[in-house]
């Protein structure tokens, strides 16, 4: 399980990232003219909220813990436990410093360094 969970956390992370790089419109972001080809661009259309990946980690985080508690660890909640937290974590520094850019090099270091250390708490969980 402990590998399935590393697999799905960094795929997750790569992922994202890629897709928000190439589906993303950075010229119109924020404006009524965006068209993001991402489903968070979707979701902002169609709500009007500012919609964002970290968003959508939370509620799968939110669901998979409940699933967690009431039916307890199997392969799916290990790979929806590992999508929500990587979504969450990669977009935990823009969403809390609004001032920083997503796309820039320095938050890509730092969330991919937030992964790591989520890997070294998962393992040191796992092997103990």
């Amino acid at each position: 399980m402990i590998k399935q969970f590393l697999i799905v956390l960094f795929s997750t992370f790569l992922i994202t990232r890629t897709t928000a790089h190439l589906l993303h419109d950075m010229k119109n972001y924020g404006t009524k003219k965006e068209r993001s080809k991402t489903i968070t661009g979707l979701l902002r259309r169609k709500t009007g909220f500012d919609w964002h990946h970290f968003h959508l980690g939370i509620l799968i985080l939110i669901i998979t813990i409940a699933l967690i508690l009431i039916i307890g660890f199997n392969n799916l909640s290990i790979i929806f436990l590992a999508i929500g937290i990587s979504m969450t974590i990669d977009q935990a520094v823009p969403i809390v410093n609004r001032k920083t850019n997503y796309f820039h090099t320095k938050n890509l270091i730092i969330s991919l360094i937030f992964h790591i250390i989520i890997s070294l708490i998962a393992l040191t969980i796992y092997f103990s």
